[in-house]
C-alpha cells in the first residue's frame, strides 16, 4: 500500500475533511507494513555445541534486514534441552554487525538440570540509533561450560525496524 500526500495548505480552524483523515491513516498503514523484518521458526530440533558466543544455526538464525536508520527490535522466544543431560547454565546473546549486544553474560540465561529438562526461554532487545543500510543478526549461545543444547522445534527468532 503506497502512502497518501498529506495536505500541508491548512490553516487554523480549517477542518480536516475524511479524505484527509483517510490519507493519514493509510500513511500509518503504509509505515507499518513498508518496516524491514526479518524472522525464522525453527521446523526441527537444533542441536548445537555451547560454547563462548557461538552462532546457534548460522544457516537459518543469522537475520540480514536492509533498515531505513533507527530503531529495532530483536525477539527470540524457545525451548531449549540439555543435550548432556549434565545441567549446566546456558545463556543466548544478539551480534548485531559483530558487535555483541550484551557483552559476555549474554541478554539472558537458563538454569538447565535433570529435573528441568525443557526449558522455555525468550527476550526482546532494543537496539537504538542503528544506521540506515544492511544488517547482521546473529543469536549466538553463551556458556561457560562446553556442552551440547538443544533448541526444541518451532522456536522463533525475528527483527523488525520500528
Amino acid at each position: 500500500m503506497a502512502g497518501t500526500t498529506p495536505r500541508f495548505d491548512r490553516t487554523d480552524g480549517d477542518p480536516v475533511a475524511d479524505n484527509g483523515m483517510n490519507a493519514e491513516g493509510e500513511n500509518n498503514a503504509a509505515m507499518t507494513a513498508a518496516a524491514p523484518t526479518a524472522s525464522y521458526q525453527t521446523i526441527s530440533d537444533v542441536d548445537s555445541y555451547a560454547d563462548d558466543s557461538v552462532d546457534i544455526d548460522s544457516d537459518n538464525l543469522n537475520l540480514t534486514i536492509a533498515t531505513h536508520g533507527g530503531d529495532v527490535l530483536a525477539h527470540f522466544q524457545g525451548t531449549i534441552h540439555d543435550g548432556t543431560n549434565r545441567g549446566h547454565t546456558v545463556g543466548f546473546n544478539l551480534e548485531v554487525d559483530g558487535v555483541r549486544q550484551r557483552g559476555r553474560t549474554g541478554i539472558v540465561s537458563a538454569g538447565l538440570d535433570n529435573d528441568r529438562q525443557n526449558v522455555p526461554i525468550g527476550f526482546t532487545n532494543l537496539i537504538r540509533n542503528l544506521s540506515a543500510g544492511t544488517h547482521i543478526f546473529k543469536f549466538q549461545w553463551v556458556s561457560y561450560q562446553e556442552r551440547v543444547v538443544r533448541l526444541k522445534k518451532d522456536a522463533q527468532f525475528w527483527v523488525r525496524e520500528i
